[in-house]
């Protein structure tokens, strides 16, 4: 295991940023939100499988919410009175008249009836005002009567009927976008009636709607600032006896009738799907007045439609389709209370969020492929585990989607090969070898001993200067080492010269404090000299190299094949061969410090 690594912190910075991408992205992103909520749907069904359905974005402020449906109730009949023509003229006039009505009402209220919903158009030219206050009195004596009318888009908005009003939501409580929503301004029908004082209402047909269907008829539209809903929906609110307050509708995604009631699928247009059949229980009108009890009350709510013979197109079509939109807003699925599903606190959850990506990103780091693949699967399981054991055990549930893509980044990051390393690591050789090189070779390190010009009358103190700098060479590879400190000049010390003729040279010795590689020593002669002897001693004895020039002043003295155990070097300077100078010569031995180059310093 090593020191973390630029590669390192590269996959960090890009599992952090695909990480927090998907944590902010899922309350903002529909796709990502779909995917989270399918995911967390998974998950709590594999926990508890009860169906459920999931609602809220995720988010610290709302968080998903689980509704376990409550046990299906068991589906009855759609019971429909039907208006028909009346051949047998149990009735006043045929279409019935405010009276005939009025007296359809009070018949159903006797027999037990508490919300009916009627789909019948009542509508007349020169209806008498007696017969009209009767009808709206035996509307208002019901608990709930719906009425259903047609409404129509014109160019001049109307006010909002005082029916529709009372079974209303205001268009700034709806969760989502209601801008696909149909938009009505007037009532088809201008002498429609609208009810008494307690009277509901609810649509029907939506002229000139594009988005109308058969099999996707709407339930919601929007009158102005305010969303309507259908006569089937509104008959079934009232039957629940729900406060349009206790109405929640996500736009393109459901309508949820209280919190125990059923729940509707809707899309963007506010339309939803009814079931492809249902079975009807179907009573002719003229039994309400012909029999005492031909329709006794039932847990569903009544509704009366218009069966006539004739009839536009468009009405006999919305009268078929009413007992299966019925139907299907019956058989919804109702839900117990919502389950919130809380997530960890920000700073927690950020901070075991960053634990994970940092040992994914690590994971993703490693040199080895196996190792690296290995540990990678390792830090999605971990994720994958600390989702599941903190939703089983604590009903805590840390983002699964953030935690995916994670898991996703570092696995495909994991398959990337690193870099090459630009510097290569070479094993340091003796001094001495001689290694290939497939550059050039470079110039030899060449170290300077400048030394003055001896007296001839008496031998003066040998002065040895300090090598001059040199440039760096590109030699083998070697540790650098610090500057020699600098020393004093060595002393000459005079020995007794010896009883034969032969004056004896004086000599000069350079300590070398550690194995090294000498490529050269340049020395200056003083006047006078004619020869010099360069000894390589090492520490074991061995053979010295000598060199000698007679004719430059100035001679540069190679030692390519010096040992690596050289320990000093000695440099033997005769006198002149003068008699003066042969009687008062004597040996001077000296030691100075000696530079050395290697590869990378000094």
């Amino acid at each position: 295991m090593s020191a973390p690594s630029r590669r390192t912190f590269v996959n960090a910075a890009v599992i952090l940023g695909v990480g927090l991408f998907a944590l902010g992205g899922v309350s903002v992103v529909p796709p990502l939100r779909d995917l989270e909520r399918r995911m967390v749907q998974e998950i709590s069904l594999r926990l508890d499988p009860v169906e459920s359905a999931f609602s809220g974005n995720g988010s610290q402020d709302r968080p998903w919410q689980r509704w376990k449906t409550k046990p299906a109730l068991a589906s009855e009949p759609v019971r429909m009175l039907s208006v028909d023509d009346d051949p047998d003229a149990w009735y006043s006039s045929s279409p019935p008249s405010p009276v005939d009505c009025a007296l359809m009402f009070s018949r159903l209220r006797e027999a037990g009836h508490s919300t009916v919903g009627c789909g019948y158009l009542m509508a007349w030219d020169d209806p008498e005002a007696l017969a009209l206050l009767a009808l709206r009195k035996q509307l208002d004596e019901l608990d709930s009567a719906v009425l259903g009318l047609p409404l129509a888009r014109g160019a001049v908005a109307e006010p909002l009927p005082a029916s529709f009003l009372r079974l209303s939501v205001d268009a700034k409580q709806i969760d989502g976008d209601v801008s696909s929503l149909p938009q009505m301004n007037r009532v088809a029908v201008p002498n429609a009636e609208l009810g008494g004082e307690r009277t509901l209402a609810g649509f029907t047909i939506l002229e000139n709607e594009k988005n109308a269907s058969d099999t996707h008829p709407h339930v919601i539209a929007r009158w102005g600032e305010r969303i309507i809903f259908s006569l089937p929906l509104a008959t079934e609110i009232a039957a629940l006896k729900i406060d349009p307050e206790e109405i929640r509708i996500l736009s393109g995604s459901e309508i949820r009738l209280g919190i125990g009631g059923p729940v509707i699928p809707v899309d963007e247009f506010g339309r939803t799907p009814i079931a492809p059949d249902a079975s009807i229980v179907d009573i002719p009108a003229w039994k309400i007045v012909a029999e005492d009890n031909p329709v006794p009350p039932a847990r569903d709510p009544l509704l009366i439609r218009d069966h006539r013979d004739e009839m536009p197109e468009a009405d006999r079509a919305w009268s078929d389709d009413l007992p299966r939109a019925a139907h299907t807003l019956r058989i919804a699925p109702r839900y117990q209370k919502p389950v919130i599903l809380s997530r960890l606190e920000a700073l927690a959850e950020m901070a075991l969020f960053g634990l994970i990506v940092l040992f994914a990103a690590w994971a993703a780091s490693l040199e080895r492929f196996g190792w690296r693949l290995l540990t990678v699967l390792m830090a999605a399981a971990l994720s994958a585990e600390l989702v599941y054991l903190f939703a089983a055990r604590q009903n805590l549930w840390l983002p699964p989607l953030a935690l995916t893509m994670v898991g996703v980044t570092s696995f495909l990051l994991a398959f990337i090969p690193g870099p090459e390393s630009a510097t290569k690591v070479k094993k340091h050789h003796a001094p001495w070898e001689i290694r290939p090189d497939p550059m050039p070779a470079p110039e030899p390190a060449v170290t300077s001993v400048v030394m003055p010009a001896p007296l001839v009358e008496a031998p003066s103190p040998l002065i040895v200067s300090a090598p001059a700098p040199l440039p760096p060479l590109k030699l083998p590879l070697a540790p650098v080492e610090p500057e020699p400190v600098p020393v004093a000049p060595p002393e000459i010390v005079p020995e007794p010269a010896p009883a034969s003729l032969e004056p004896e040279l004086p000599a000069v010795r350079v300590e070398i404090p550690e194995p090294a590689f000498i490529a050269a020593w340049i020395v200056e002669l003083p006047e006078g000299f004619t020869r010099i002897k360069v000894s390589a001693l090492p520490s074991e004895p061995g053979p010295e190299p000598v060199i000698e020039s007679t004719q430059d002043s100035e001679v540069t003295i190679p030692l390519p094949d010096a040992p690596a155990d050289v320990e000093e070097v000695a440099v033997e300077l005769p006198q002149p061969q003068t008699p003066a100078s042969a009687s008062s010569s004597s040996a001077k031995k000296a030691k100075t410090s000696k530079k050395s180059r290697r590869k990378g310093g000094r």
